[in-house]
């Protein structure tokens, strides 16, 4: 349920599937392991999920395509699942439960997911038609094509399934919250612009060099460091990845930006300024240290599948 809940970007977002994993644990109760549940499935699909700010600008400071990023990024989901269910949902009370009286249609699931069918077909598929509607239409690069082309696809659907009209979109788009993350993206597309054109990096390089510091190091900690102290995906990416783009070796973006990824996405799930972390110890009546016991080694793992793909993908590419 928090899973399902996280494929909707929004701040705080746990504390809205903190109800039903308490209705759904065994006795009911508030606990540090179910606040620990709620948390660690609610943040599974961040790392390739193309609706999330956070990947939307890896993609854009990387300069990659959208979809390779997704491919490459999807296994780091499968590592959470995996580390999730070895060290947190494995310690979950097990009891017999009354099956289901009635299940919902398949047709019914897939008119409610459609949003979703919606937005990753047509983001495939705008790769594949952009070079056939390219010499009748003016259109944008592939890599925001077909992106732009399911969002379009996706809040249409939205729109007509709930009957929203033209004020109920303009509403939702001029929140006042949508236009300062949209200065924030700004700012930090200028700060890349900045750094990329100034000499500032080449000296950064050469301090670290001096120091000794190896360059991997630093693409695997600096986000890591930064996701602690931002506490959100956006702010690790926007606040690192400008600072990383020198150090990376031509040609292998994309390992390099997966490590980096990986590495500040884990900073960022143990930070106590976590929002999803701290509505969620407060929901469940939790301490920090009962959850920490139960994240750290599902972090630990995650860092240790992240590391393991990164060579991989060095391996492959």
């Amino acid at each position: 349920m928090p899973a399902l809940i996280g494929l909707l970007p929004m701040p705080g977002g746990a504390l809205f599937s903190a109800p039903m994993v308490r209705q759904s644990y065994p006795s009911g109760e508030r606990s540090p392991l179910m606040a620990a549940v709620n948390y660690w499935f609610r943040h599974i699909w961040e790392y390739w999920w193309p609706l999330y700010p956070g990947f939307i600008l890896a993609v854009s400071l990387l300069g990659v395509e959208t979809w390779k990023l997704i491919l490459a990024q999807s296994p780091l989901t499968l590592g959470a699942i995996l580390g999730g269910l070895f060290f947190i949902v494995r310690h979950v009370p097990r009891t017999e439960g009354a099956a289901p009286k009635e299940r919902a249609s398949l047709a019914a699931f897939l008119r409610e997911v459609m949003p979703i069918m919606l937005l990753l077909i047509l983001l495939f598929g705008g790769q594949a038609f952009h070079p056939l509607l390219r010499d009748l239409l003016p259109l944008p690069s592939p890599k925001h094509f077909g992106f732009s082309l399911g969002l379009v696809a996706a809040i249409g659907w939205v729109m007509w399934r709930n009957d929203l009209g033209v004020r109920d979109f303009l509403e939702g788009v001029l929140k006042s919250s949508l236009l300062r993350m949209a200065m924030i993206i700004f700012g930090i597309m200028a700060f890349k612009g900045v750094l990329m054109r100034s000499s500032i990096m080449e000296v950064v390089r050469g301090e670290l060099s001096l120091y000794g510091i190896h360059p991997l190091l630093i693409i695997a900690m600096l986000p890591f460091v930064s996701g602690l102290v931002t506490g959100i995906a956006f702010g690790f990416v926007g606040t690192s990845f400008p600072l990383l783009l020198s150090l990376i070796p031509p040609g292998e973006v994309i390992p390099y930006g997966l490590l980096a990824y990986g590495f500040g996405y884990m900073g960022m799930m143990l930070t106590p300024m976590h929002l999803c972390l701290l509505v969620t110890k407060d929901y469940f009546d939790a301490d920090f240290l009962g959850i920490y016991r139960y994240l750290w080694k599902a972090t630990a793992f995650v860092m240790l599948w992240t590391a393991g793909l990164f060579l991989l993908y060095r391996g492959i590419l």
